[in-house]
């Protein structure tokens, strides 16, 4: 059942609901920081177009992260096609 979880995201108050606190909470630490990070550097910005490049950051993160475990995904199959050729080839030799 979900609950509801009190937050600051960049200063500003909300009640979020979900099931796992400590994840949104997590999540909410990264934003956090993010907006955070972009204040130091683009000080005349506002609150809402920090929060805005936060969140593309993080939105090009996830997909960089998503993008490797597909290379990853790739690289491995390939490996173990490798493999089961090999074995298969080895499997089918005569026994001298």
């Amino acid at each position: 059942m979900s609950k509801a979880i009190r937050v600051t995201i960049g200063g500003k108050d909300l009640t979020l609901r979900g099931e796992d606190e400590e994840s949104i909470k997590k999540s909410v630490r990264e934003v956090n920081l993010q907006i955070q990070t972009l204040s130091q550097s683009l000080r005349e910005q506002s609150t809402p177009t920090l929060s805005l490049l936060a969140a593309l950051n993080l939105a090009e993160r996830c997909l960089n992260a998503e993008e490797g475990r597909e290379r990853d995904m790739r690289y491995l199959l390939s490996e173990l096609e490798k493999m089961t050729s090999y074995f298969e080839r080895a499997w089918n030799q005569p026994v001298v």
